[in-house]
Protein backbone atom coordinates (compact mmCIF):
# COMPACT_ATOMS: atom_id res chain seq x y z
CA UNK A 1 0.00 0.00 0.00
CA UNK A 2 2.99 2.47 0.99
CA UNK A 3 4.18 2.26 -2.33
CA UNK A 4 1.41 2.29 -4.58
CA UNK A 5 0.73 5.43 -2.43
CA UNK A 6 4.66 7.12 -3.38
CA UNK A 7 3.84 6.41 -7.23
CA UNK A 8 1.50 10.26 -8.10
CA UNK A 9 4.04 11.94 -6.30
CA UNK A 10 6.74 10.48 -8.60
CA UNK A 11 5.34 11.80 -11.91
CA UNK A 12 5.47 14.99 -10.93
CA UNK A 13 8.77 15.08 -9.54
CA UNK A 14 9.77 13.28 -12.71
CA UNK A 15 7.99 16.44 -14.72
CA UNK A 16 9.68 18.85 -12.62
CA UNK A 17 13.33 17.27 -13.98
CA UNK A 18 12.20 17.11 -17.16
CA UNK A 19 11.48 20.82 -17.32
CA UNK A 20 14.44 21.28 -15.90
CA UNK A 21 16.70 19.26 -18.24
CA UNK A 22 14.70 20.92 -21.12
CA UNK A 23 15.86 24.43 -19.28
CA UNK A 24 19.43 23.00 -19.38
CA UNK A 25 19.23 22.14 -22.97
CA UNK A 26 17.78 25.32 -24.45
CA UNK A 27 20.82 27.10 -23.05
CA UNK A 28 23.34 24.75 -24.68
CA UNK A 29 24.85 25.26 -28.08
CA UNK A 30 23.78 23.09 -30.87
CA UNK A 31 27.13 21.65 -31.25
CA UNK A 32 26.86 20.39 -27.99
CA UNK A 33 23.18 19.03 -28.14
CA UNK A 34 24.13 17.24 -31.56
CA UNK A 35 25.84 14.85 -29.18
CA UNK A 36 23.51 15.09 -26.68
CA UNK A 37 20.67 13.39 -28.79
CA UNK A 38 22.71 9.92 -29.00
CA UNK A 39 23.20 9.68 -25.27
CA UNK A 40 19.32 7.88 -24.85
CA UNK A 41 16.04 7.96 -26.16
CA UNK A 42 14.18 10.55 -23.69
CA UNK A 43 17.24 13.00 -24.80
CA UNK A 44 16.76 11.68 -28.14
CA UNK A 45 12.86 12.79 -27.96
CA UNK A 46 13.25 16.51 -26.19
CA UNK A 47 16.11 17.42 -28.93
CA UNK A 48 13.89 16.46 -31.60
CA UNK A 49 10.71 17.66 -30.74
CA UNK A 50 9.70 20.80 -33.58
CA UNK A 51 8.85 23.26 -30.25
CA UNK A 52 12.20 22.69 -28.97
CA UNK A 53 13.88 23.16 -32.21
CA UNK A 54 11.80 25.94 -33.35
CA UNK A 55 12.57 27.68 -29.23
CA UNK A 56 16.12 26.52 -29.13
CA UNK A 57 17.18 28.04 -33.32
CA UNK A 58 14.93 31.73 -32.02
CA UNK A 59 17.56 32.05 -29.31
CA UNK A 60 20.78 31.36 -31.44
CA UNK A 61 22.99 34.02 -32.25
CA UNK A 62 24.29 34.90 -35.77
CA UNK A 63 27.67 33.92 -36.95
CA UNK A 64 29.87 34.59 -39.88
CA UNK A 65 30.75 32.10 -42.44
CA UNK A 66 33.51 31.50 -44.66
CA UNK A 67 32.79 28.72 -47.27
CA UNK A 68 35.73 27.43 -49.35
CA UNK A 69 36.79 24.19 -51.21
CA UNK A 70 39.83 22.87 -49.57
CA UNK A 71 42.55 21.82 -52.12
CA UNK A 72 44.84 20.64 -50.12
CA UNK A 73 42.56 18.09 -48.19
CA UNK A 74 40.89 15.91 -51.21
CA UNK A 75 37.75 16.65 -52.35
CA UNK A 76 36.58 18.05 -48.81
CA UNK A 77 34.63 21.38 -47.68
CA UNK A 78 35.99 24.02 -45.31
CA UNK A 79 33.85 25.95 -43.32
CA UNK A 80 35.53 28.71 -40.37
CA UNK A 81 32.60 30.16 -38.40
CA UNK A 82 33.52 33.63 -36.33
CA UNK A 83 31.45 34.44 -33.39
CA UNK A 84 31.08 37.10 -31.43
CA UNK A 85 33.92 36.18 -29.14
CA UNK A 86 36.48 36.20 -32.08
CA UNK A 87 37.06 32.03 -31.82
CA UNK A 88 37.55 30.82 -34.79
CA UNK A 89 36.49 26.57 -35.71
CA UNK A 90 36.63 24.52 -38.70
CA UNK A 91 34.18 22.05 -39.67
CA UNK A 92 34.65 19.76 -42.73
CA UNK A 93 33.20 17.10 -44.49
CA UNK A 94 33.36 14.89 -47.31
CA UNK A 95 32.28 16.46 -50.62
CA UNK A 96 31.76 15.16 -54.55
CA UNK A 97 34.32 15.15 -56.93
CA UNK A 98 32.78 18.65 -58.25
CA UNK A 99 33.81 21.74 -56.60
CA UNK A 100 30.98 22.72 -54.18
CA UNK A 101 29.66 25.88 -53.27
CA UNK A 102 26.62 27.27 -51.31
CA UNK A 103 23.56 28.95 -52.85
CA UNK A 104 22.58 30.34 -49.43
CA UNK A 105 21.83 29.83 -45.71
CA UNK A 106 18.63 29.34 -43.77
CA UNK A 107 17.76 28.18 -40.01
CA UNK A 108 21.40 26.70 -39.85
CA UNK A 109 20.82 24.98 -42.85
CA UNK A 110 23.40 25.30 -46.16
CA UNK A 111 21.95 25.07 -49.37
CA UNK A 112 25.14 23.44 -51.67
CA UNK A 113 25.27 23.19 -55.55
CA UNK A 114 27.86 21.99 -57.93
CA UNK A 115 28.60 22.59 -61.41
CA UNK A 116 25.99 19.69 -62.80
CA UNK A 117 23.06 21.18 -60.91
CA UNK A 118 22.53 18.93 -58.07
CA UNK A 119 21.19 20.27 -55.02
CA UNK A 120 21.87 19.21 -51.80
CA UNK A 121 20.59 20.57 -48.18
CA UNK A 122 23.22 20.28 -45.01
CA UNK A 123 23.56 21.25 -41.93
CA UNK A 124 27.53 21.65 -40.84
CA UNK A 125 26.63 21.78 -37.11
CA UNK A 126 25.08 18.06 -36.60
CA UNK A 127 26.52 16.25 -39.80
CA UNK A 128 23.13 15.10 -41.66
CA UNK A 129 22.49 15.84 -45.48
CA UNK A 130 19.95 15.56 -48.04
CA UNK A 131 20.94 15.27 -51.71
CA UNK A 132 17.48 16.53 -53.07
CA UNK A 133 16.59 15.29 -56.60
CA UNK A 134 17.53 16.58 -59.62
CA UNK A 135 15.54 19.70 -60.76
CA UNK A 136 13.68 19.69 -63.88
CA UNK A 137 16.47 22.39 -65.93
CA UNK A 138 20.22 22.11 -65.08
CA UNK A 139 22.10 22.99 -67.92
CA UNK A 140 24.46 25.63 -67.23
CA UNK A 141 23.90 25.99 -63.45
CA UNK A 142 26.92 27.39 -61.93
CA UNK A 143 26.98 29.73 -58.92
CA UNK A 144 28.20 33.09 -60.88
CA UNK A 145 24.74 31.72 -63.19
CA UNK A 146 22.05 34.91 -62.50
CA UNK A 147 19.33 33.00 -64.67
CA UNK A 148 19.84 29.61 -62.90
CA UNK A 149 20.00 29.20 -59.19
CA UNK A 150 18.69 27.92 -56.23
CA UNK A 151 17.93 29.90 -52.49
CA UNK A 152 16.34 27.59 -49.22
CA UNK A 153 14.05 29.76 -47.54
CA UNK A 154 11.78 29.26 -44.40
CA UNK A 155 7.67 29.69 -43.87
CA UNK A 156 7.17 30.70 -40.77
CA UNK A 157 3.68 29.99 -40.65
CA UNK A 158 3.88 26.22 -42.03
CA UNK A 159 7.20 25.82 -40.54
CA UNK A 160 8.38 24.41 -44.02
CA UNK A 161 11.91 24.92 -45.25
CA UNK A 162 11.46 25.31 -49.32
CA UNK A 163 14.28 25.41 -51.98
CA UNK A 164 13.40 27.71 -54.86
CA UNK A 165 14.66 26.85 -58.09
CA UNK A 166 14.84 29.45 -60.96
CA UNK A 167 15.72 28.79 -64.55
CA UNK A 168 15.30 30.29 -68.19
CA UNK A 169 12.53 29.48 -69.86
CA UNK A 170 12.37 27.75 -73.48
CA UNK A 171 12.90 30.68 -75.11
CA UNK A 172 16.03 32.46 -73.53
CA UNK A 173 15.42 35.50 -75.65
CA UNK A 174 11.94 36.73 -74.44
CA UNK A 175 13.09 37.18 -70.88
CA UNK A 176 11.03 34.20 -69.24
CA UNK A 177 12.12 32.93 -65.98
CA UNK A 178 10.66 29.69 -64.58
CA UNK A 179 10.52 28.68 -60.59
CA UNK A 180 10.13 25.46 -59.32
CA UNK A 181 10.05 24.43 -55.32
CA UNK A 182 10.94 21.93 -53.25
CA UNK A 183 9.62 21.10 -50.04
CA UNK A 184 12.03 19.39 -47.63
CA UNK A 185 10.43 16.41 -46.72
CA UNK A 186 7.68 16.34 -50.19
CA UNK A 187 10.30 14.63 -52.53
CA UNK A 188 9.32 16.16 -55.44
CA UNK A 189 9.91 19.34 -57.66
CA UNK A 190 6.53 21.36 -58.36
CA UNK A 191 6.14 24.37 -61.06
CA UNK A 192 4.43 27.40 -59.38
CA UNK A 193 4.96 29.81 -62.39
CA UNK A 194 7.09 32.20 -64.53
CA UNK A 195 7.80 36.25 -64.56
CA UNK A 196 9.37 38.61 -66.85
CA UNK A 197 12.48 40.05 -66.61
CA UNK A 198 16.36 38.94 -66.28
CA UNK A 199 17.61 38.04 -62.65
CA UNK A 200 20.44 41.09 -62.01
CA UNK A 201 21.29 38.90 -58.78
CA UNK A 202 21.20 35.57 -56.87
CA UNK A 203 18.10 36.87 -54.75
CA UNK A 204 17.87 36.54 -51.29
CA UNK A 205 15.39 35.10 -47.91
CA UNK A 206 13.84 37.30 -45.86
CA UNK A 207 11.10 36.28 -43.41
CA UNK A 208 9.30 33.92 -45.78
CA UNK A 209 9.69 35.54 -48.75
CA UNK A 210 12.65 35.08 -51.63
CA UNK A 211 13.63 38.26 -53.04
CA UNK A 212 14.96 39.00 -56.59
CA UNK A 213 15.70 42.33 -58.65
CA UNK A 214 15.43 41.78 -62.48
CA UNK A 215 15.93 44.49 -65.05
CA UNK A 216 15.22 44.39 -68.88
CA UNK A 217 17.53 47.02 -70.45
CA UNK A 218 18.74 49.55 -67.55
CA UNK A 219 19.19 49.52 -63.95
CA UNK A 220 15.94 52.61 -64.15
CA UNK A 221 14.31 49.91 -65.17
CA UNK A 222 14.40 47.21 -62.98
CA UNK A 223 12.02 46.21 -60.61
CA UNK A 224 12.18 43.52 -57.38
CA UNK A 225 10.13 40.69 -58.14
CA UNK A 226 8.56 38.74 -54.71
CA UNK A 227 7.84 35.20 -54.57
CA UNK A 228 5.65 34.42 -50.69
CA UNK A 229 6.43 30.91 -49.50
CA UNK A 230 3.63 30.62 -47.82
CA UNK A 231 0.97 31.07 -50.83
CA UNK A 232 3.57 30.36 -53.48
CA UNK A 233 2.37 33.75 -55.50
CA UNK A 234 4.72 36.41 -57.14
CA UNK A 235 4.53 40.29 -56.35
CA UNK A 236 6.38 42.85 -57.84
CA UNK A 237 7.79 45.54 -56.17
CA UNK A 238 9.43 49.04 -58.25
CA UNK A 239 12.63 50.56 -56.92
CA UNK A 240 12.32 53.73 -54.56
CA UNK A 241 13.12 56.93 -56.45
CA UNK A 242 16.54 57.93 -56.30
CA UNK A 243 18.79 60.46 -58.75
CA UNK A 244 21.14 58.06 -59.47
CA UNK A 245 21.72 54.34 -59.29
CA UNK A 246 25.20 54.18 -60.36
CA UNK A 247 26.08 50.99 -62.15
CA UNK A 248 25.36 47.91 -59.80
CA UNK A 249 22.52 47.38 -57.63
CA UNK A 250 22.07 44.13 -55.20
CA UNK A 251 19.62 42.90 -53.03
CA UNK A 252 20.68 41.38 -49.41
CA UNK A 253 19.23 41.05 -45.75
CA UNK A 254 20.25 42.77 -43.15
CA UNK A 255 18.82 43.03 -39.43
CA UNK A 256 16.09 40.84 -40.47
CA UNK A 257 14.74 43.56 -43.29
CA UNK A 258 15.60 43.90 -46.83
CA UNK A 259 18.23 45.97 -48.26
CA UNK A 260 19.31 47.33 -51.71
CA UNK A 261 22.64 47.93 -51.84
CA UNK A 262 23.22 50.65 -54.83
CA UNK A 263 26.89 51.84 -56.05
CA UNK A 264 27.35 54.83 -57.32
CA UNK A 265 30.71 56.44 -59.17
CA UNK A 266 32.78 55.31 -62.04
CA UNK A 267 36.17 53.79 -62.60
CA UNK A 268 38.09 57.03 -63.18
CA UNK A 269 36.50 59.61 -61.05
CA UNK A 270 36.39 59.88 -57.18
CA UNK A 271 36.06 57.04 -55.29
CA UNK A 272 33.08 54.72 -55.63
CA UNK A 273 30.84 54.46 -53.05
CA UNK A 274 27.46 52.61 -51.62
CA UNK A 275 24.31 53.25 -49.75
CA UNK A 276 22.06 50.42 -48.54
CA UNK A 277 18.66 51.15 -47.86
CA UNK A 278 16.63 49.89 -45.74
CA UNK A 279 12.78 48.32 -46.61
CA UNK A 280 10.36 49.76 -44.33
CA UNK A 281 8.17 46.70 -42.63
CA UNK A 282 5.30 48.45 -41.94
CA UNK A 283 4.07 49.26 -45.52
CA UNK A 284 6.56 47.07 -47.68
CA UNK A 285 6.90 50.11 -49.99
CA UNK A 286 8.99 53.06 -48.70
CA UNK A 287 13.11 52.62 -47.77
CA UNK A 288 15.07 54.45 -45.57
CA UNK A 289 18.69 55.04 -46.23
CA UNK A 290 20.65 53.26 -43.74
CA UNK A 291 24.23 53.32 -44.13
CA UNK A 292 26.92 54.62 -46.55
CA UNK A 293 30.67 54.06 -47.09
CA UNK A 294 33.29 54.36 -49.57
CA UNK A 295 34.11 51.40 -51.55
CA UNK A 296 38.82 50.89 -50.84
CA UNK A 297 40.73 51.08 -54.25
CA UNK A 298 42.03 47.73 -54.74
CA UNK A 299 44.53 48.10 -57.63
CA UNK A 300 45.16 51.19 -59.59
CA UNK A 301 42.14 52.71 -61.47
CA UNK A 302 40.19 49.11 -60.42
CA UNK A 303 37.30 48.79 -58.62
CA UNK A 304 35.55 45.90 -57.39
CA UNK A 305 31.83 45.29 -57.06
CA UNK A 306 31.24 43.76 -53.73
CA UNK A 307 30.35 40.04 -54.05
CA UNK A 308 28.37 39.93 -50.73
CA UNK A 309 27.41 42.54 -48.20
CA UNK A 310 25.92 40.71 -44.42
CA UNK A 311 25.26 42.27 -41.37
CA UNK A 312 27.47 40.59 -38.02
CA UNK A 313 28.22 42.27 -35.05
CA UNK A 314 26.64 45.08 -35.65
CA UNK A 315 29.09 45.95 -38.59
CA UNK A 316 28.53 45.71 -41.82
CA UNK A 317 30.94 42.85 -44.00
CA UNK A 318 31.78 43.36 -47.48
CA UNK A 319 33.69 40.97 -49.64
CA UNK A 320 35.57 41.90 -52.71
CA UNK A 321 36.98 39.93 -54.65
CA UNK A 322 37.55 36.15 -53.49
CA UNK A 323 39.99 36.77 -50.87
CA UNK A 324 39.17 40.28 -49.85
CA UNK A 325 36.91 40.74 -46.58
CA UNK A 326 36.27 44.35 -45.61
CA UNK A 327 34.58 45.86 -42.38
CA UNK A 328 32.64 48.85 -41.97
CA UNK A 329 31.51 49.89 -38.25
CA UNK A 330 28.75 52.16 -38.37
CA UNK A 331 29.64 53.45 -34.66
CA UNK A 332 33.23 54.28 -35.92
CA UNK A 333 32.01 57.92 -37.52
CA UNK A 334 34.10 56.87 -40.33
CA UNK A 335 32.79 56.05 -43.81
CA UNK A 336 35.82 54.08 -45.06
CA UNK A 337 35.48 50.27 -44.97
CA UNK A 338 38.53 48.09 -43.27
CA UNK A 339 40.28 45.65 -43.81
CA UNK A 340 38.64 42.74 -41.13
CA UNK A 341 41.31 39.83 -42.75
CA UNK A 342 44.39 39.70 -44.49
CA UNK A 343 43.95 38.48 -47.81
CA UNK A 344 43.49 34.78 -47.33
CA UNK A 345 45.51 31.81 -49.32
CA UNK A 346 41.84 30.26 -50.67
CA UNK A 347 38.84 31.97 -52.75
CA UNK A 348 36.03 31.47 -50.48
CA UNK A 349 32.21 33.00 -50.34
CA UNK A 350 30.89 34.72 -47.18
CA UNK A 351 27.42 34.06 -45.54
CA UNK A 352 25.43 34.88 -42.75
CA UNK A 353 24.75 31.92 -40.23
CA UNK A 354 23.37 30.16 -36.93
CA UNK A 355 23.81 26.98 -35.80
CA UNK A 356 20.93 24.94 -35.26
CA UNK A 357 20.24 21.52 -34.71
CA UNK A 358 17.39 21.53 -37.53
CA UNK A 359 16.97 17.93 -38.68
CA UNK A 360 16.54 16.70 -42.29
CA UNK A 361 15.21 13.10 -41.58
CA UNK A 362 11.60 13.03 -43.73
CA UNK A 363 9.63 12.24 -40.42
CA UNK A 364 10.59 15.19 -38.91
CA UNK A 365 9.19 17.85 -41.48
CA UNK A 366 5.95 15.79 -41.75
CA UNK A 367 5.21 15.98 -38.41
CA UNK A 368 2.21 18.11 -37.67
CA UNK A 369 3.50 21.22 -35.20
CA UNK A 370 0.21 21.35 -32.33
Amino acid sequence: MEQKKARPAEEPARLMCDDALTEVFRRLPARALAACRLVCKSWMSVLTDPHFIHEHLRRGQQKLLLFANDRVIDRSLAMVLSDDNKSMYQLSRPAASQSVFVHNSCNGLLCLGDSTGAVEVLNPTTGESLVLPMPMYTAGSSQFSSCNWHCLGFCPKTREHKVVHFYPGSHIDSFEVRCEIYTIGAGVWRQVGSFRGAPTDRGVHVNGTVYYLTKFRYIASSRINCLNLESEKFDVMTLPPRKSYGGHCSLTEIEGRLCLLVVDGVLEGPPRTMDILMLNSDDKQSWTPRYHFSLPWLMPSCYFTPKHTLFHDRKIWVQLLARNLYCFDPSSGSEELTVAWPELDFPFSTHTFIESIVPLRKDYFIKQIQ
